[in-house]
């Protein structure tokens, strides 16, 4: 029997999360970490049933068919007690789920979970000197296990860790590839490069053997000759996108002599948790024959509130909306750790953000590389295509910026619209009739909203998808963000926003010098009233309307919405499109011209659908083996040159 180790018990606070160390531990007192001995003196209690620190027992057993689980600690100084704790598996049901609109600051979770002990108290006599324990965790009927520890004095604990006893046979070759692609993320790329060189590739743990990261370096701005080692390559690549980056790594590992079994997509802006790379390792090792073809994708914990989980998998509903399987969760609330592992991920379309998420190699050479996208759908595509089955687990995971205020129409527009029917055409997984419905009812808003800029780009998006997969193929993403974001609302200082256009409009001058923001119409987000939300989808437009009735005060809107919430807002030529904070701002003015250019051409790429959307979709789907391919990439990344 071998001693293979599940997951280590981690001991240091990491300085992102230092003002939740309940994510490691609850103490009763101050603890105190010792860097020279890797160790965490306490006194009293510490409890470590933790996101990070328990173990999980339903799902070792569940994907690797483990029927031991065993705790190891090097404990020093004063006596304590060493008592095992569980949450069983009925303590939480699905239904727990929190809401996924809820951006909640405290656990919404309605069922009380409280840990019981499991098996004997285990003492611990004092030493002097650090002495091994180990302890045989009876874990049965339970969906978390993890261990407190008591003293009356002051003792270290160190190097703990859970593992199971297993026959030599039943352990895995792995060898996994990293591959993350960057752009000018040099803050975030090279301190992560660190973590992997020093915790990953230079540890003692099996992964540092069988471990290799492939840094895709799409700004071409990170220096590749002094970043990249043995273990690590950093290879500067043209900027074709998440999509383009994320196929270089998968060639780099399909054609590398170190026969790579897994292959890790991890995007730039992530906090690394080293433990996480272990992890997936350690489970892939012990993979059962169920799960031998499944991938592990990783939490998203969000940057700003280092507790909270905002996704771990997902999938594509058939009306064309992405839907996450979990709502938010505080790990650092037990009920919350166990929703967590409780709510069942294998589900019908279902795909991993690309943050974080393990496939096998195999999946590749079966079905091949990312569609040129650029950016948005790769990832949601790309599970599709491949109908995978997903692992999560708690402490698997990266820390990711909140999308929170991020709208970029560029992005959230254009890439999603046209990319996301190409994904239709391919998989037919949401019906397409009903997400151009919406599409239609949404640009209606955009317009109503004098929102042309994003309006054109939603047009645009839809026009790109009927020219079919030849324009996809020969066309240059970067060339088309770049193009799409000179052609995008930019949002400056209040002060410039309205200077500008008393500029360009100066007969608006006295009434935008009067102007400020109306702060509650746009500082959260609101959900529209039903009756508001009926009246919304009636075809009225106040561009129908003579300038007679309508007024020259400005209004305050959201610029990332559609929705009215104000009279003011319904009877005016004039938005200021605010940000949430009221602090940048782009002013829209009703131009007829605009709002009746963007409808004939939305009208006219309906028209060409109806007629050709069969062979328009055919087409798609006849070029997928060629734009998926090896040598389609290599020449498109101009690697043949």
């Amino acid at each position: 029997m071998i001693k293979f180790k599940l997951c280590n018990v981690l001991l240091q606070v990491q300085d992102h999360f230092t003002s939740f160390p309940e994510l490691l531990y609850r103490a009763e007192r101050s603890v105190d970490y010792l860097e020279a001995e890797d160790s965490l003196a306490f006194e009293g209690s510490i409890d470590f049933l933790t996101y990070f620190n328990a173990v999980s027992c339903e799902k070792w057993q569940r994907y690797t068919s483990i029927d031991n689980i065993n705790l190891h600690l090097e404990l020093s100084g004063d006596p304590c007690e060493v008592t095992f704790s569980g949450v069983d598996l009925n303590a939480v049901s699905e239904g727990d789920n929190p809401s996924i609109d809820a951006m909640n600051s405290e656990s919404i979770i309605t069922t009380k979970v409280v840990a019981h002990q499991v098996g004997e108290v285990t003492k611990f006599a004092g030493s002097p000197f650090f002495k091994e324990i180990d302890i045989s965790l009876p874990h049965a009927g339970l969906l978390l296990g993890g261990f407190s520890l008591k003293t009356d004095g002051a003792t270290e604990i160190r190097n703990a860790y859970w593992y199971t006893e297993v026959p030599e046979d039943r352990i895995r070759s792995v060898k996994l590839a990293l591959s993350t692609t960057t752009f000018k993320k040099e803050d975030y790329v090279i301190p992560n490069i660190k973590s992997v060189k020093e915790q990953v590739i230079g540890s003692k743990d099996p992964i540092a053997r069988s471990f290799h990261m492939f840094v895709i370096d799409n700004g071409r701005t990170l220096d590749y000759e002094d970043l990249s080692d043995e273990g690590v390559s950093v290879l500067p690549n043209p900027n074709t996108g998440g999509s383009g980056g994320f196929a270089r790594g998968m060639i780099e590992a399909l054609s590398s002599d170190e026969g790579f079994t897994h292959i890790l997509l991890m995007d730039d802006d992530v906090r690394v948790f080293p433990e996480s790379f272990k992890r997936t390792f350690n489970l892939l090792s012990l993979v059962n024959d169920q799960y031998k073809d499944a991938c592990i994708n990783g939490a998203m914990l969000e940057m700003a509130y280092p507790n909270r989980q905002y996704e771990d998998v997902s999938f594509v509903r058939s009306d064309g909306v992405y839907v996450r399987i979990k709502g938010n969760l505080l790990i650092d609330n037990l009920a919350d750790i166990a929703v967590n592992e409780k709510i069942n991920v294998e589900v019908a379309n279902a795909y991993g953000a690309w943050w974080y998420s393990c496939l096998p190699i195999s999946k590749v050479e079966e079905f091949g590389l990312p569609l040129p996208f650029f950016i948005r759908c790769d990832d949601v595509e790309y599970g599709l295509r491949c109908k995978s089955t997903y692992m999560s687990m708690n402490g698997i995971c990266v820390w990711h910026e909140g999308f929170e205020s991020k709208f970029r129409a560029p992005v959230d527009i254009y890439q999603f619209i046209r990319n996301y029917l190409i994904m239709t055409a391919l998989h037919e997984k949401s019906n397409e009739t009903l997400f151009l419905a919406r599409w239609g009812r949404t640009l209606r808003l955009f317009l109503r909203s004098m929102a042309y800029e994003t309006a054109d780009l939603l047009v645009s998006g839809f026009e790109d998808y009927i020219k079919g997969p030849e324009f996809l193929m020969s066309s240059n993403g970067e060339e088309i963000t770049k193009a799409n974001n000179a052609h995008s609302e930019k949002l400056v200082s209040i002060d410039e926003a309205i200077g500008q256009a008393i500029k360009a409009h100066p007969e608006l001058e006295e009434s935008l010098r009067r102007f400020s923001p109306d702060m509650p119409l746009i500082e959260k987000e609101r959900k529209a009233s039903l009756p508001l939300k009926l009246l919304r989808t009636l075809p009225y437009d106040k561009h129908f309307l003579p300038s007679s009735l309508l007024k020259k005060s400005p209004a305050t809107i959201y610029y990332a919405g559609y929705s009215t919430f104000s009279p003011a807002q319904i009877g005016t030529e004039v938005y200021v499109a605010c940000e949430r904070d009221g602090k940048t701002a782009h002013v829209r003015v009703m131009d007829r011209d605009k709002y009746s250019s963007i409808k004939k051409r939305w009208k006219k790429a309906r028209r060409y659908y109806a007629k050709h959307g069969d062979e328009i979709r055919q087409a798609y789907k006849d070029a997928l083996p060629e734009m998926t391919s090896v040598e389609f990439w290599s020449e498109y990344l101009g690697l043949d040159k």
